[in-house]
């Protein structure tokens, strides 16, 4: 080696190609005296390589060890995806006079402050470049040394098949063949081989792939699990039919914590390059690739998705999509001074004196305070001050994420403090979704006009509800019919009056106005009754306590993209065209001259005959992301199928991310009337099979011990319940079933998340217990010493989670200790002659673990065991 100071390197990176190899070999003909840092991971055709052509190889390879503190003179970095990132490493063998030479056939992000010469050209391979060269200085290439510089071209341009190929690649390959490269070693040396491992990885990026369209762009992100680091994964993609469909792909795959992302690009719109370099990452617009650590998958995955949208969404602002026309107020003006304002929107803007915005107020909660008498009170006292606010330069990709952390329904838009406009959630969403659902409109259209059925169901009406339900239903169609109104029972109780199931939720729509009819029910019927004017609806609550729901048929308008909804009256079919579900647009009309008669505009009947599960519209999900959870519920609780087109729609919102966007709230309330299904197992594998519950929780494998769990839950649960007349947490129960997996930190900020904090007590007790169970005693009485102190509902889970025999055990010693009074009680023992004492509950414990031991078989025995041991007399 030569003086320190003359140290002349080529830096590849660790996992490089053959194509960096290749590179760098080349440029230790131009300059003899630079040195390769062999990698420590290498893929497997440079190993393959640094075998073969050992012989040229020789003196021409370092390792970083062998740097030590030694100062580079000159180095060289070819092909690399972050050049940052070398400088940082290679950081004390640098200074400020260490000449650094980059060669590379994708645009690196140059930086400041250092001795850097780029050559860059854009060809398939960074060899290229380097031939080139040689035959610029007319340096002489013998035979080996083409062969080795032609296997680069060939692997990066997949023998000039790819579309990155260009003709200076093959001009290059030409002079090599020309100066004597073997085909030959390159068939040898490339010919791809698949080993299990690579064979499992495939197979998981086929079953995981999630489509990410864009536009007009279709784009594929898949990800995969390992365990160890799969070299020249690469190579193997081709054999993925999918990927090869789309203008774009990206494969995530997790080697135990070390992530690798692959991207793939036939559109030079989706520059993948460029994409995964703002994950530490590089390439050019048709090939990629990153390592990251420190991040989930999930977490990469939503990142890189959020990338896309800002790639192709990158020039629409917030300024362009905003409501202009807010109203604001002072916060000094008193309430009563406003009274006709809040009639108009749902929130208005809070400001001082200066204009600048303090704040937001619920109209609802203004107009509640002066049916209070609360007028000559400042706005001030109702601010909320503490909302997310966008500036109106923010662009819309990056607004989407406060979508994920906020509840918040609007968000104000400020400009230097002052407020200037409003977006509603709703109408970001479409902003940034809609057009991904638009190729289904056309379709949807049709379902508007088909032409309603009429049925009479009179009879079925009366033999499927309770008489005094039934009665109450002919009073308001009276009442309804005497008002010039109409009155139809719609909802989930009319569809499962059809479908013959019970159900005695009842909601009440009246064409006219509900909280008309509602006040004067009450009033001759002396009811209680509550309403609600700002929503239309109001609550019968009659002497019986039975509880009836009203709205009038509404429905909401939009004078023009972004502006506040205006709720106002409409006719029955306009309501029910707002529903999630045909099978929940049915409805009866309770109106006296025409009571009985079952109304079907959108085929509700016939999906409920198919068992299918149908939305009305394309932007079904969109409006309401909460639907995708009840879409799975009605299908697993009913066993319906979903329809074809709502299914490719569900897949493209769970693609598009839209369940993180909705309400915590509402997301809580759908998954407990999940959970408290009885085929809540059939519904949770629905939410697998959409990838559902991958989104809610992190890291989630439904593998076949978490299906064999679930299953035993379900079973475990009736067990409970019917045997131990138990009324099991369900809710908790499954949640546990769904993370067990996960550290408990991880499971608490779900829990938290999706407001299930009281499940946080079963979490943290089998946490702390799970491990006790890893030896299990052959005695049943040690096993019970084990378990006895356990809640129910912790039994509960353990029974589904242990091995089945240990399960089965648990489930003997617990219906043996329900007939424990009947073995043996305090009575027997003063019958015998024992005055009672603390004693008696180590005797009767000690019958008691004798008894599931099987030494004593029944109460017989037990007396004659006690007789013998205390010497009682007969």
């Amino acid at each position: 080696m030569k003086k320190e100071i003359d140290l002349q390197v080529i830096y590849i990176e660790e996992g490089a190609d053959l194509d960096a190899f290749s590179s760098a070999f080349g440029l230790t003909l131009i300059n003899p005296d630079a040195k390769i840092i062999k990698p420590h991971a290498l893929s497997p055709t440079v190993r393959l390589t640094i075998n073969r052509f050992s012989e040229i190889l020789k003196d021409k390879l370092l390792t970083k060890k062998d740097l030590k503190d030694q100062k580079i003179k000159k180095l060289y970095v070819v092909d690399t995806s972050n050049l940052k990132k070398i400088l940082k490493l290679l950081d004390k063998n640098l200074d400020y006079g260490t000449e650094i030479v980059v060669y590379d056939h994708h645009p690196p992000k140059k930086l400041s402050g250092f001795n850097i010469k780029y050559n860059i050209l854009k060809t398939g391979s960074a060899t290229t470049i380097i031939v080139k060269e040689l035959q610029k200085l007319k340096i002489e290439v013998k035979p080996e040394e083409a062969t080795l510089l032609i296997l680069g071209i060939y692997e990066d341009t997949g023998s000039f098949t790819y579309n990155i190929t260009t003709p200076e690649d093959l001009k290059a390959a030409a002079f090599l063949l020309e100066k004597g490269a073997k085909l030959e070693t390159i068939k040898t040396i490339l010919e791809r081989r698949i080993d299990e491992k690579q064979i499992n990885i495939v197979q998981q990026l086929i079953e995981n792939i999630q489509y990410f369209p864009v536009k007009n762009k279709k784009i594929i992100i898949s990800v995969a699990y390992s365990k160890e680091y799969i070299p020249d994964i690469s190579a193997h993609l081709h054999l993925i039919k999918p990927f090869q469909e789309v203008d774009a792909f990206f494969a995530i795959i997790n080697a135990s914590g070390k992530i690798s992302i692959i991207g793939r690009s036939k559109s030079k719109e989706i520059n993948v390059g460029k994409i995964l370099s703002y994950l530490g990452g590089g390439g050019h617009y048709s090939a990629g690739s990153a390592m990251i650590k420190g991040m989930t998958t999930q977490e990469i995955k939503s990142y890189l998705e959020n990338i896309l949208i800002g790639e192709f969404y990158r020039d629409q602002k917030i300024s362009n999509i905003m409501y202009r026309n807010v109203i604001k107020v002072k916060k000094s003006e008193k309430l009563k001074n406003i009274t006709e304002i809040i009639k108009k929107v749902p929130v208005i803007f809070v400001i001082n004196d200066e204009g600048k915005f303090e704040g937001i107020a619920i109209t609802k909660v203004l107009r509640e305070s002066l049916r209070h008498g609360v007028g000559d009170i400042s706005i001030e006292n109702f601010v909320i001050d503490n909302v997310v606010t966008f500036e109106e330069k923010m662009p819309v990709a990056e607004a989407e994420k406060y979508l994920i952390n906020s509840s918040q329904d609007y968000f104000p838009v400020l400009k230097k403090g002052y407020p200037v406009g409003i977006v509603s959630r709703t109408y970001l969403l479409k902003v940034i979704h809609g057009q991904v659902f638009d190729f289904e409109k056309d379709i949807f259209i049709t379902r508007e006009r088909i032409k309603p059925k009429f049925l009479n169901y009179t009879e079925r009406l009366r033999s499927q509800i309770p008489k005094d339900i039934y009665e109450e239903l002919v009073k308001i169609g009276k009442l309804a019919k005497k008002l010039n109104f109409r009155a139809y029972l719609v909802g989930g109780i009319v569809r499962d009056i059809v479908m013959k199931r019970k159900n005695l939720d009842i909601d009440i729509i009246i064409e006219g106005d509900a909280i008309e009819l509602c006040k004067k029910y009450a009033e001759e019927y002396n009811y209680k009754f509550h309403y609600f004017e700002e929503f239309m609806t109001a609550q019968i609550i009659t002497d019986k306590g039975l509880k009836i729901d009203f709205a009038t048929a509404r429905k909401e308008i939009y004078e023009y993209p972004g502006a506040y909804p205006k709720v106002k009256k409409a006719s029955l079919r306009e309501d029910l065209y707002r529903r999630d579900f045909t099978i929940n647009t049915l409805s009866i009309e309770i109106t006296e001259d025409n009571f009985g008669t079952l109304i079907d505009y959108f085929n509700g009947l016939r999906d409920i005959k198919d068992k299918v599960i149908r939305i009305l519209h394309q932007l079904s999900f969109i409006e309401d992301p909460v639907r995708i959870l009840r879409a799975v519920r009605f299908a697993g609780r009913f066993g319906f199928k979903i329809g074809k087109l709502t299914e490719r729609l569900l897949r493209l919102s769970v693609d598009e991310k839209l369940l993180l966007a909705a309400p915590t709230g509402r997301i809580n309330s759908e998954l407990t009337y999940i959970f408290n299904e009885d085929r809540a197992t059939e519904i949770i594998a629905l939410m697998n099979k959409y990838k559902i519950l991958h989104q809610l929780i992190p890291e989630f494998v439904f593998d076949d011990k978490r299906e064999e769990i679930l299953n035993r839950l379900r079973d475990m649960i009736v067990t409970f319940e019917i045997f131990f007349k138990h009324k099991v947490d369900r809710v908790s129960n499954y949640l546990l079933s769904l993370m067990y997996h996960l550290p408990l930190e991880i499971s608490y900020q779900i829990l938290e998340r999706y407001h299930f904090s009281n499940g946080k007590e079963l979490f943290k007790k089998f946490f702390e217990i799970k491990y006790k169970f890893t030896k299990i005693p052959e005695k049943n009485s040690e096993l019970y010493e084990m378990i006895k102190n356990i809640g129910k509902d912790l039994l509960v889970f353990l029974t589904s989670y242990l091995p089945v025999d240990v399960s089965e055990r648990i489930i003997y010693i617990l219906r043996k200790e329900e007939e424990r009074k009947l073995l043996i009680s305090g009575n027997d023992l003063k019958e015998l002659g024992l005055k009672p004492s603390p004693e008696f509950r180590k005797i009767l414990d000690e019958i008691f673990l004798k008894y599931i031991d099987g030494e004593i078989k029944n109460r017989k025995e037990a007396l004659e065991y006690l007789k013998n041991k205390y010497k009682f007399k007969n």
